[in-house]
């Protein structure tokens, strides 16, 4: 407390909490990426699997 009163902060933490939503931010966007790149990759067969069941 002493250290983070001479650095004019309020806690010497501050640092380590916006890494971690940083990382949270991170992990978001990579899961997201996923499930992006899963239905986008499955897309073509869903078509074409529903043109032969149902198309003439």
């Amino acid at each position: 407390r002493e250290q983070a009163k001479k650095m004019n902060v309020d806690s010497l933490r501050s640092n380590q909490n916006a890494a971690a939503e940083s990382a949270e931010i991170r992990i978001a966007k990579a899961a997201l990426t996923v499930c992006f790149l899963f239905v986008a990759s499955w897309t073509p067969y869903g078509v074409m699997a529903l043109i032969g069941a149902f198309g003439d």
